[in-house]
Parts: structure tokens; sequence; C-alpha cells
């Protein structure tokens, strides 16, 4: 490829003012890629090397061919990348980089495409996922899981397994799994609501992606968009093993739960005003209208997004290079990690919607960015920075990262060829940009018990010709045909192609405000560079809008506020600011810590109280108090040490008692960096309506309060909170 003209024998698949994509190479930032010979030559920086790829692979696996040599290259190279990162044992590591076998990894690029590719190793690499029968949370935010609850994509990938095998003991098997996994969840969960909380799925790193100030405890009760549509598409899934397997009442709960959620989704995620999602929905009503990539994704690829699909889809924003994780990026957070990069595997998602939505211009435009990425970096990269396209300017990387390589699988399968089971057929849906017409071949696939060649002519999406072992037919193959089946599909161009895709450009925020030194009676913080007016939140309703750094504030009537602010500028809005809360005088009360043992036996010294799994500190009660009857917000002030903010799995679960009644579950998430015992803060809260007189609130471990960690499950308890809200 060179710097000047596309040459007579290549064929131009994307040009933008940064790069260019041609049927052979690439040429971006600099570095000129080419494949030709079985080999990728890469010249950066006056630097050349040349890569060796594979020119077919193994028998085990489905073989690509097709008419554009960098999309056969990608597709050879994946599956050999796939089996550089498959252990001794059969499973599949993270990545080059990454040696453990994580939940969402291995689901979400099962789900993709990698169950087509080997189901038998995604299969395994899944079961050493569970234990107890339980699916196992990835560690994160707080110490995993239930800050942390999108485990249950296990069930993406799950499905995707039995549909590509027909295995109906591992269709039980995943089927009993989900099941305990949800009635865990149900278990610990908060149950007013159909929705799940817990942190945005793979967006693990709280400083990238929430508010500065945000703790795990308060991400811990937030809801996030795109964990709430895993939960309605885990759901959705088991419904469907559930009636296969005859257990038709388990599946009509299971259905009415997804009904539920979904509804409960779409009326709490889409902005009228911005005619998207927002991304996290956040304690008193703050809707955080960010754009989660992958959560958008998901919902048009699996329905969840019913009469939003198309605008939300088209309402993506995109950088130069592709789909950014999330948008607008942070200001301030120049790092690029979830902030300001690209993820192929969230590209092969938004693929795969455009897909579902025959957009073929859509499509066009995240196989570009998949393709560029392999080409520029000779590997299926983990990540790369949105705003330069380079995988070097990433806080970190991984060459063979499982996921895109399956994002490169699933472009083809479910993509261009638009491979998809609908009851109990396999359809074929393609949606073939015109860049890409020709010939594609797919050879080799195993399905069941049948073994597929498919032959992909033309462009479009509109199947006109059909060809089954030679004779005329459908796209449709019921699933228990068995044999070798050999399938022609030629396309249709439509009369009126699909203009070039145009999406709204990936921007960045406005920093949040900051307060300085707030009182009861005047709001006051500093101002944002690049503010226009700043709107005044309380207790999550509007309540002023200004241009000045300050806002005279009346309490009223009301026993509780908390106020909050949000920079502006046109559409360009910050995150909501620290809550400041302000109270009538005798509202909030703190209780300490009285006894604890067994049975609360033992009276507490020194004013905390050190809680593990040990039958001696199974129970602590606080001082009894007197109360008015009303509404209370109860938190407990605590320290978990026991790991980073960022990793582990040892978030401590209570049970919280009030009057010797279950009352909900306090989640007590690493709060401070491992071994900093003197770094207390508050828990999430517990919200009851309390009759007038006396009550004793007390916090116990039992079976419920089981962590992922399974053993170790401590922290240092302060006291207990109470604020009285109405």
């Amino acid at each position: 490829m060179s710097s000047g003209m596309v040459t007579p024998s290549e064929k131009l698949l994307f040009e933008n003012a940064l790069w260019r994509l041609t049927s052979h190479g690439i040429l971006r930032n600099g570095t000129y890629a080419t494949v030709g010979d079985g080999t990728l030559r890469i010249s950066r920086n006056g630097a050349e090397r040349t890569v060796e790829l594979p020119k077919s692979v193994p028998a085990e696996f489905p073989r690509y061919v097709g008419d554009i040599p960098v999309l056969t290259a990608a597709y050879n190279s994946a599956v050999a990348e796939l089996l550089s990162i498959r252990t001794e044992d059969g499973l599949l590591r993270a990545g080059a980089s990454w040696q453990g076998i994580w939940t969402r990894d291995t689901a979400y690029a099962a789900a993709m495409g990698g169950a087509l590719a080997a189901p038998d190793t995604f299969r395994r690499s899944l079961m050493s996922r569970v234990r107890g029968g339980i699916i196992l949370q990835d560690t994160g935010t707080g110490g995993g899981w239930p800050v942390s609850t999108d485990r249950v994509v296990w069930a993406l990938g799950a499905w995707a397994v039995y549909r590509t095998t027909g295995d109906r003991e591992w269709l039980e098997q995943s089927a009993d799994i989900i099941t305990a996994t949800l009635e865990q969840d149900d278990r610990v969960l908060p149950q007013n609501t159909p929705l799940r909380p817990g942190e945005t799925s793979f967006i693990d790193w709280r400083e990238q992606s929430y508010p500065d100030w945000a703790t795990p405890s308060h991400i811990a009760s937030c809801y996030a968009f795109g964990t709430n549509v895993v939960h309605a598409v885990c759901r959705r899934l088991l419904m469907r093993m559930l009636r296969l397997l005859g257990r038709n009442a388990e599946a009509d709960r299971r259905e009415a739960e997804y009904n539920a959620l979904t509804e409960a989704v779409n009326a709490t995620f889409w902005s009228r005003a911005n005619q998207q999602y927002g991304m996290v929905y956040a304690p008193h009503g703050y809707l955080d209208e960010r754009v989660d990539a992958l959560g958008v994704a998901l919902a048009v690829r699996y329905g969840i997004a019913g009469e939003h699909c198309e605008r939300a889809l088209r309402a993506l924003p995109r950088s130069a290079y592709g789909t950014p994780v999330f948008t607008p990026y942070k200001a301030g957070q120049q790092a690029a990690y979830h902030n300001r990069a690209i993820w192929p595997f969230v590209e092969g998602w938004v693929l795969q919607a455009h897909a579902e939505m025959q957009d073929c211009a859509g499509l066009s435009f995240s196989l570009a960015s998949l393709l560029g990425a392999f080409l520029v970096n000779a590997s299926h990269k983990e990540n790369f920075n949105a705003e330069t396209g380079e995988a070097t300017e990433t806080i970190q990387n991984s060459d063979s990262q499982l996921w895109s390589i399956c994002s490169t699988l699933g472009a083809v399968y479910h993509g261009l060829f638009g491979l998809q089971f609908e009851g109990n057929n396999l359809v074929f849906n393609p949606c073939v940009p015109k860049e890409y017409a020709g010939s594609h071949w797919i050879t080799g696939l195993r399905i069941g018990k049948m073994t597929l060649s498919v032959h992909l002519k033309g462009y479009g999406t509109e199947v006109w010709s059909v060809l089954v072992n030679g004779k005329p037919g459908l796209p449709t193959i019921p699933l228990n045909t068995e044999g070798h089946v050999q399938i022609e599909l030629d396309l249709m161009p439509a009369e009126e192609e699909q203009p070039a895709a145009a999406f709204p450009a990936a921007a960045e925020d406005l920093p949040e405000p900051q307060w300085d030194n707030p009182t009861e009676k005047e709001l006051r913080w500093h101002p944002v560079p690049g503010a226009a007016s700043y709107c005044v939140y309380r207790n999550g309703a509007a309540y002023a809008t200004t241009v000045d750094c300050r806002c005279a504030v009346s309490l009223s009537e009301l026993y509780f506020n908390s106020f909050s602010v949000q920079a502006v500028n046109g559409s360009v809005v910050s995150r909501f600011s620290r809550p400041f809360e302000c109270s009538a005088p005798g509202t909030v009360r703190y209780l300490a810590p009285h006894r604890i043992g067994q049975q609360a036996e033992y009276p507490v010294e020194h004013g905390q109280a050190w809680l593990d799994t040990r039958p001696c500190t199974e129970r602590l009660d606080f001082e009894p108090v007197t109360l008015a009857a009303g509404t209370y917000r109860l938190r407990v002030q605590y320290c978990n040490a026991t790991n980073s903010l960022r990793d582990g799995d040892s978030c401590a679960i209570r049970e919280l008692l009030a009057d010797d009644e279950f009352a909900g579950i306090i989640l007590l998430p690493h709060n401070t960096e491992a071994g900093n015992w003197e770094d207390f803060s508050l828990s999430a809260s517990q919200v009851l309506e309390l009759p007038g007189g006396q009550h004793c609130f007390s916090l116990r471990y039992s079976k419920r309060c089981i962590n992922t960690n399974g053993q170790l499950n401590q922290c240092m308890v302060r006291r207990l909170e109470l604020t009285r809200l109405h």
C-alpha cells in the first residue's frame, strides 16, 4: 500500500481525514501496514518489521476466506491468537498479559462468536468460573460482588455454547447454575425495584468513569444501564433454557422478571432530552447522561431497546478511530483506559448491533475500526486511545486479548454472514457493506450434528437466491439437521444505497463542581472552566438554575436535604457534585457499638468493633435508641482495608436487624487501600419505616452474607448513623 492513491488491485474500505483502510493495508498516523504473501509488513518512523501470518487455521476451527485480504488475515490471526492463550488444561486466559480466567471476558467472548469457533474450550472456561454451583464475580471495585453484579453475563456465554452444541446436559447444568446465582442475588440485593444495583459492566476502574468523590459504597447503591441490560438478557436466556427443559413454572417467573426489568430499564435510563440512554442512575434520582457504548449495543442486539433501537445506535458518539467505551470523556482524567479509549470487544458488540438493524454503513465503520487496530498492532490488542488511535497510549494493554479476538470472529459469523439462532432454526441474515462486496466463504462450521459450508456473494442485506446442497431453498436450516450442508447465498443490493455513516462526535464533559464552604443558608462552589450556567438539585429534583457560583437555599419543612450542582454549557454538562447534606437539628443520631458476640453477650471496648466470620464476632448490637415515628436512613461508619479500592473479592456483607427482625443487607466494601485500618467511611444506606419508641439495631453474619472470597469477610465498625428523612 502506498501513501498515494489506492491502486487498481486495492479496494478502499474506509477513509477519513486521519487514516485510510484498503483491502490490502492501512495508512494511519505515519504507520503503513500491508498484507501480502503470507506476511504483514509494518513500517513506522523509519523502522520496519515483518510478521508472519497464518495462511489457514487448524481443522478443528471454522475456516474463513474471502476477497478482502486484510479481513482474511485478521480472522486467521484471531484463531492463532486464541490458541496462543489456551492453557495446558484447555482454558482460555483473558489475554497474553493476563494469566487468569475471568467470568465476563470468557462469557462476552463466547457470546460474540467464540463459542462457534471453540465450544468445548469455552464450556470448560465458563465452568472454571463456577464454585459451589454459583457463578464467580470477577474482582472489582470495593471487593467485587455485590458492588459488581455483572457475573450473570455468564448466561450469554452458556447459551452460546448450548446453541452451538445442542448439548442438553449442558443446558440443564447451565440453567441450574444461573438459577442458583440469581437466587443468591435475590437474598442480598434490594428487592424494592426490578433494577439491579452495581457498577457498570466491565468498566470497573471507578476513578476513570465515576465522579471523583464516588466511593465503592456509593457505586454499590447506584444502578448502571449496561449492568441492568445484562441482567435482563440473562433472565431472557434463562427463560428460554427452562422452557426447553420443560420447567415452565420457573420459566414464567423469569419471563415476568425479564419484562419488568426491561420496562424499568427503558423508563429509568432513556433520556427524552438527549434521545439516548444514560449510563448510571444514582440515589435521589440523578441520571448520569453519559453514553455507555456496550450497554447500548447489547440493548439493541438483544432487543431490550425496543422502539429506541435505531435512534440509540445512530446517536452513539464515535471518534475518528471507532466507538469509545463511553462519552463524553471524563474531564481531568487524561490517561486512557476505560476513559478516552476504544476497546475492540465493545466495538465488536456495536458491529453486531448494526448487523441486527441491517445497517451496512454502521457495520462498515465498526469493521474498519477492528481491522485498523489489528493491522497497526499485528495483534488483537486489549484497547487503544480513542483520540490518537495508539495502543501504546493507554494505561495498560495486552496482546491477544480474548474478547478482542472474538470481536473479529463475531464480525464474520454474526456480522457479515448474519448467522442467528431463531427457535429451532439456524438463520442467515447477511449484512455486507458495498466496500466488502465479493465472495466470502466459511467452511467447517460445526453446529449440532451438522457441518456447514457457506458461500456468500454480493453485498447488501437482501437475500435473493439460496441454494442448499445445490437445490433452491431458504436461508434457514433446522438445527436437527445432520451431516454436511452447503449453502450459497446471493445478495441483491438495495435500489437506494445507504449513505455513509454519520455519528455524533465524541467529546469531553465539564469538570464536576467543587464546593466552596457551603452552608445551610447559601450553597457556594468554585467556578468550573467552560461552564455557562449551573443547575442545582435538591433530593434529586431541580431546585434552581444560576449563572453565579452560589445559590440561597431554604430548608423549609424538610428534615433532610441533599444538594448537588451540575455545570452546564449547552448540551455539554458535568457530572453531579458531591452531595452536600444538611438537616434540621436533631435529625441525625449516632449510635455506638454496644455489645458483640454470638448473641451479643460481650461489651464492646474502645468504641469500635472488629467483625469477621468467627462466632465471637457474629453479632454486633448498637446502643438502644428512642425515636419518633418516621422514615429513617441507616448507614454504618466502617473500615474495610482487606484490599484496595479497585481490586479483590472481599467486600464485607452483614444482615441489618431492627428489633431482632431482618431489615436488609448492609454492604461494607473496601473503602481504602490495603492495610489502612484507620480510614473510616460510610456504607451504602438502608431506608426503614419505624414506629415511635425504643429500637435496637444489630449487624449479624449469616450464610446469606457469604461473599465471593468465601472466607475473608471482615471490617471494623465505629458507629451507626441514623438520619430522619420524613
